[in-house]
């Protein structure tokens, strides 16, 4: 997204990936590379007249990597020498979105999960965000996983019938839910977005009625509240807002419920309320602050 001074869109661009710890940080830098010059050729400007770039990156939460993809960032566009560019974590530019760079949560969860804070003193911190080996509760791809090992339990007479195996071997074209095996072991890392793409699948079984798809889905809620619970006590928040985003949460109103119910168990001073603008739009704000030009 490129905007002007005034914060105001002039054009937009679409990448591929750019997650640099799963697809490497020049595949990673490229897709930036990719759709930040489709922004500037919508909006009628060039590299040479940027300022500041903002990029909120999955992955990108630790300051080595951040550094890196900064610099590679800047010379893969040709910018200007005085050109500032910043690289943050997915979360942060959510947040700034969110809250308008005000206090409070964001809890994020389509392929992965996190939540991030900002406090009233001005002070950041996160909960979750670990990849898909180590954490991402409550995620697209923890409830596709979910449904593929529930759907093979049933399989085995271990655990309770559901539809969920026939829904995946539809959705994946398998002749048998067993072939699901050899695809996702052959590449794990490939498939976490195709197990991911599977919560629409899951959501039309628990709207027909299928209970473990159900249990699922709730499951899924509740490990979202504990999250954004877990790093509110960890913050100074008079106001705990929790603005929520991501397409788990925007797309999944069984998910959603169960996360503001047992948020309310949790902290009952803590309020989910509706995002006031969209990650990009976080980006274009962190951007203005670079330069100055921020409220």
């Amino acid at each position: 997204m490129a905007a002007d001074l005034s914060g105001r869109v002039l054009g937009e661009g679409r990448g591929g990936p750019a997650n640099a710890l799963v697809v490497g940080r020049d595949r990673a830098v490229q897709s930036i590379a990719e759709a930040a010059r489709q922004a500037l050729a919508a909006a009628g400007r060039t590299p040479e007249e940027v300022g500041a770039v903002c990029a909120g990156l999955a992955g990108a939460g630790q300051p080595r990597i951040q550094e890196e993809l900064s610099g590679a960032i800047a010379a893969a566009l040709g910018l200007p020498a005085s050109a500032r560019v910043q690289v943050v974590n997915d979360g942060r530019v959510a947040l700034a979105g969110a809250l308008q760079g005000g206090p409070g949560v964001i809890l994020i969860a389509g392929t992965g999960s996190i939540a991030y804070g900002l406090d009233d003193a001005g002070q950041l911190a996160r909960a979750g965000g670990w990849g898909w080996m180590l954490g991402d509760e409550g995620s697209g791809f923890a409830i596709g996983r979910q449904a593929l090992a529930a759907a093979l339990c049933a399989l085995d007479g271990a655990g309770p019938a559901t539809v969920l195996g026939d829904r995946i071997c539809a959705a994946w074209d398998l002749a048998r839910l067993t072939d699901a095996i050899p695809r996702i072991y052959a590449d794990p890392s490939a498939a976490r977005t195709e197990i991911a793409a599977l919560v629409p699948h899951v959501a039309q079984a628990a709207a027909e009625g299928d209970a473990v798809a159900e249990e699922i889905l709730r499951q899924a809620g509740r490990d979202l509240a504990h999250l954004a619970a877990a790093l509110i006590r960890r913050m100074t928040l008079r106001e705990p807002r929790v603005a929520t985003t991501g397409g788990v949460l925007e797309g999944v109103a069984t998910v959603r419920e169960a996360l503001a119910q047992r948020l309310a168990e949790l902290m009952p001073a803590a309020r989910v309320v509706e995002s006031a603008g969209s990650p990009a739009s976080g980006a274009v704000l962190m951007a203005l602050e670079l330069l100055g030009e921020g409220a």
